[in-house]
């Protein structure tokens, strides 16, 4: 990605970014997560709330990533990701979508994502 367009979508403001997420996921059917270890994904604190990470495009995961040597980006199937989603009954996930250079996401629960992605997808249909 051109250096330009990155900064411009990274510089987005926590709803822009949000949404960009939202779009680009639905239309390439792939999200984005950090993982340790390789087999267990990595979770941050954001604003006090532990978070689990996710990212509309790989690079973006990768540079959020970049001074971690521990950590590593995993790309996973849109659906496979909404029936992992699906298991958190009582919402108490969260998740911080696509944070920027500071750390800065929203902080959504596991059905707001999930219906949100589902609602995009059906747009496409």
């Amino acid at each position: 990605m051109h250096e330009k367009k990155y900064q411009n979508i990274i510089e987005l403001n926590n709803a822009e970014r949000y949404d960009y997420l939202i779009r680009k996921v639905a239309d390439f059917e792939t999200i984005y997560l950090i993982y340790e270890k390789f087999w267990q994904m990595s979770t941050s604190d954001i604003n006090g709330i532990e978070c689990i990470l996710v990212f509309p495009e790989k690079n973006f995961a990768q540079e959020h990533i970049k001074l971690e040597k521990s950590k590593s980006v995993k790309k996973k199937d849109l659906y496979k990701f909404i029936n992992w989603l699906e298991k958190d009954k009582s919402n108490k996930l969260n998740l911080a979508v696509f944070p920027n250079q500071n750390n800065e996401a929203r902080i959504v629960n596991s059905s707001e994502l999930k219906n949100d992605l589902l609602n995009e997808c059906e747009q496409y249909e």
